[in-house]
């Protein structure tokens, strides 16, 4: 009998996966070590998705090594299935990799990706990564409503650097697990986070241009959405003139806002969370 290669194996250990809906498919048999092996080394990306897509299915733990290896493959949708994979796995060892990945990567797929998986590996079962249970749910609002200048993507710029500096907290989850939102809100405090930019614009000066930016938030109570307390934070840095430099001079400068929102309201949630 003709001998399958690596590559046809795992292709057909997907299909069966996809076809049956089963944790592992009976034939044939891949082991974890050649998917790993393939994940690593095979020249061809396609195969190397399907290594990671079928790694994540087994639930099998010693993948997570060459997993957060292939975080860092040349191939975006290789980074892709490899972040969903380890947020299947919901190893928490996983987490600082993928916050890492979300710092460099543009490509939006994987990122977003990526933020799932983050909110799998450190909100299992309610846990916040290091085993110990969180005590604040947040949710964010769409951040709409601000100047004309400040479009969607402005907004998710914020609620995305919002989401994942908070997310980072110990006393925090982003998501809910299913025992967490019967017991709810006995367990935990909820809370909404949204709000809208009130400033967004270039100035010229001199030979270059001044970008400004200005961010108002809210936090209420959740799901009540009674209104607890306002914060504001700006920032204003230096560009180039042209369009792309002032494109990522307001990506730049929304951003640092969100970050000096992220620590004062950081400080907020510890209290909270006692």
């Amino acid at each position: 009998m003709k001998r399958l290669g690596l590559g046809v194996a795992i292709a057909l250990a997907v299909s069966v996966f996809m076809a049956a809906g089963v944790a592992r498919a009976a034939q044939p048999q891949v082991k974890v070590e050649d998917l790993t092996k393939a994940l690593s080394e095979d020249p061809n990306y396609k195969v190397r998705v399907q290594a990671a897509l079928v790694l994540g299915r087994l639930g099998d733990h010693s993948a997570v090594g060459a997993l957060i290896k292939a975080l860092s493959d040349q191939n975006k949708t290789v980074r892709a299935i490899a972040a969903q994979a380890l947020g299947q796995l919901a190893d928490a060892s996983a987490a600082d990799s993928l916050r890492d990945l979300l710092k460099r990567e543009g490509d939006p797929f994987v990122r977003s990706q990526t933020e799932k998986a983050l909110a799998l590996v450190t909100t299992d079962a309610g846990s916040n990564g290091n085993g110990k249970k969180a005590k604040i749910y947040l949710t964010f609002g769409p951040f709409t409503g601000g100047v004309k200048s400040a479009g969607a993507e402005a907004a998710k710029v914020i609620r995305d650097a919002l989401s994942r500096e908070l997310g980072k907290l110990a006393v925090v989850t982003l998501t809910l697990a299913p025992a967490d939102q019967k017991a709810f809100p006995k367990t935990m405090q909820g809370f909404l986070i949204d709000g809208n930019i009130t400033r967004l614009d270039d100035v010229p000066a001199g030979g270059s241009s001044e970008t400004s930016c200005d961010v108002k938030v809210m936090v209420a109570r959740w799901p009540s959405k009674s209104i607890i307390l306002w914060t504001n934070a700006g920032a204003s840095l230096q560009s180039g003139t042209r369009p792309q430099d002032k494109l990522s001079a307001r990506k730049d400068c929304l951003e640092a806002s969100a970050g000096q929102l992220a620590e004062d309201l950081g400080k907020f949630f510890k209290a909270q969370g006692g």
